[in-house]
Order: structure tokens, then sequence, then C-alpha cells
């Protein structure tokens, strides 16, 4: 029998002109809604249906964006860059060596409602909470 070559790379996602398999129901979508929102209003230039036009380039305005924040960029580029336009850069997410200086923690103080004590069910203080310490 002869031996068939083997796709090296069959874990790569399939890549129609420069855009992956993945990302193909946006183009279709976008494509659609240029074709058919134009269509249903009923607009026309100069006597001729704009529908003809808006479809094509609806695909091909779709096909360039996403080869742009594709192509040649790292992954999950365009994500990261649109999450850092919308949240400010002082704010950051936790490190796990926050949680080891609590100095900042108060005595909790134990709750009365209409004059009955519950100090049985919380804490003495906040340092009584369990926490994890590294090595």
């Amino acid at each position: 029998m002869q031996e068939h070559p083997v796709r090296e790379r069959i874990y790569l996602p399939v890549v129609r002109f420069g855009v992956p398999h993945t990302d193909w129901k946006y183009v279709f979508v976008v494509t659609l809604a240029g074709f058919v929102l134009p269509f249903i209003l009923n607009i026309r230039l100069y006597g001729i249906p704009v529908p003809m036009f808006t479809g094509t380039l609806a695909l091909a305005a779709s096909v360039a964006f996403f080869n742009f924040i594709r192509l040649g960029r790292r992954p999950l580029w365009f994500q990261h860059s649109r999450r850092a336009l919308l949240t400010s850069s002082h704010r950051r997410a936790a490190l796990p060596t926050d949680m080891m200086n609590q100095s900042w923690m108060k005595e909790v103080s134990t709750p009365k409602f209409k004059g009955v004590d519950i100090s049985h069910d919380t804490p003495s203080s906040a340092t009584s909470l369990f926490r994890f310490e590294h090595l």
C-alpha cells in the first residue's frame, strides 16, 4: 500500500482569505446585514439598488478587519487593546501577595439587633479569619 502524506498542522485553524474558521460566522453576519438592511429600507443611489454594493463592501470590510486584528499580532491582541481602552490603568487584578499584609483590617464589631447580642455566630476579630500563608 502506498503511504499517504500526513498533515502536520492538523490542530491549527482552517484559514480562508486570512480569516480563521472561528471568525467566519461574524463575517457572514456583517455581510448579511450589509445586504439585507439597505434592501429592506429600499435605498437607491441614482436609481441603482445599493444592496448590490453594500453586501460586497461589507464582506471586504469584515475580512479586512479580521485580517488587521489577527495577522502579525500576538494572540488576543484586539481583546487586550479594547480592555485597555475601557478600563482604568489604576485598576488591576488582585495579586496573590495582596492578602499577606492584613494590617488594614480592623476589629469586627458584634452587631446587635433590637437588644439581642449575636456574638456567638461571628468571629471576635478579623485576625481570626482563616488565610493561607506562603512558606
